[in-house]
């Protein structure tokens, strides 16, 4: 019986290089590569796995794992300089702040869990990396806190910003002047123009296909694409620069049965869809200049796929399978986008729902 997939990421980290003087001699061999990191969030067991990740073949290695400090985490995101992980606790309705060490990629929770809105669904660090955003589901609302750049601790941010019914993510224009929601239950897209102080305002809706679960922005920021779960497509949308505005394009693009996310590369070039119902991933080219999606090539993952995050180069893809507790890697064919797995899946805790790394 297919799990539920329940409340996108995972860290790429920089370890300090050993070793002073001249590199590479006998004396002196050269210090190893250095490795990355990866955090996994757990939602079943309540944890937050990490992992070390091989830079020439981006295979993974559990280092560890941690208590969540919540109940059922869905989502991580981490803050710019990589030092703070932040956690969405999607049952006990609060958020979990971690140091993360950057010599051995250890996290350290750091006191109580911040209380959130009903049910956070999904969290984002807003484009000027001192924001955190909060999708609470339940209550249809955003909330935010600041970031102490010192600390990493939260502080919140006065009143709330209405959605849209039965919010699930997020997504910043690459400017950094609009913000878009998709809200699953009303089948549209909110849209909000962002102050310089982060704050969020209402610009209005756009209606899309039947159930979106994710949203995300083209690097150039002219496309936006939501894949909708009740329709088994993806909504492509052209975005005003000048006032933020949706227009949802005739074309769509199909997928496959039980779309749970879609990731597009740092280019703009390849979509990547996760489908939970039949554990595969959809690799699709993205056309430059309308924005269409064509179908390239599809992978299996394993049980329950319900998203993919890519290193921060490119070069490699991940999937957490929350029906099979386990993390899928792949390498990246660069001109073609396809997916080739680097080995065995790797464990995880129960239901792995979210994996990020650190840039």
């Amino acid at each position: 019986m297919l799990k539920i997939a329940v409340a996108f990421s995972i860290l790429i980290l920089l370890l300090l290089l050993t070793g002073c003087g001249a590199v590479g001699s006998a004396n002196n061999p050269a210090p190893p590569l250095p490795s990355r990191l990866a955090l996994v969030a757990n939602s079943i067991s309540n944890s937050i796995s990490t992992y070390a990740i091989d830079s020439p073949t981006g295979r993974l290695s559990l280092k560890g794992t941690v208590p969540a400090g919540g109940t059922s985490p869905r989502v991580i995101a981490v803050e710019p300089s990589g030092r703070f992980a932040y956690v969405a606790n999607t049952v006990s309705n609060d958020i979990s702040v971690f140091a993360i060490n950057t010599n051995t990629g250890t996290l350290s929770i750091l006191g109580s869990p911040v209380p959130s809105g009903n049910r956070p669904e999904f969290i984002a660090v807003g484009p000027a990396g001192n924001l955190l955003y909060v999708v609470n589901q339940n209550s249809n609302s955003l909330s935010g806190f600041s970031i102490d750049p010192n600390t990493g601790a939260l502080s919140p941010l006065t009143g709330t910003v209405v959605t849209d019914n039965l919010p699930v993510g997020i997504s910043f224009h690459p400017s950094g002047r609009f913000a878009y929601v998709a809200n699953s239950n009303s089948s549209d897209v909110t849209i909000y123009a962002v102050s310089n102080a982060g704050a969020l305002g209402l610009l209005g809706a756009v209606p899309t296909r039947t159930n979106p679960t994710s949203i995300t922005m083209h690097p150039s920021g002219k496309f936006a694409y939501l894949v909708n779960s009740g329709s088994n497509d993806i909504t492509i949308a052209s975005v005003d620069p000048v006032t933020g505005a949706l227009a949802v394009l005739p074309a769509r693009a199909d997928t496959g049965n039980g779309p749970t996310s879609i990731t597009l590369d740092a280019k703009g070039q390849f979509a990547y869809v996760t489908h939970s119902a039949t554990g595969n991933v959809a690799v699709f080219v993205v056309d430059a200049v309308t924005g269409a999606l064509t179908l390239a090539s599809t992978v299996s993952a394993g049980v329950n796929p319900v998203m993919l995050t890519l290193s921060a180069a490119g070069e490699f893809a991940y999937v957490a399978n929350f029906g099979s507790d386990n993390v899928s890697a792949f390498a990246v064919d660069r001109s073609t986008g396809a997916l080739t797995p680097t080995g065995q899946p790797v464990n995880a805790g129960n239901g792995p729902a979210w994996m990020t790394i650190v840039k």
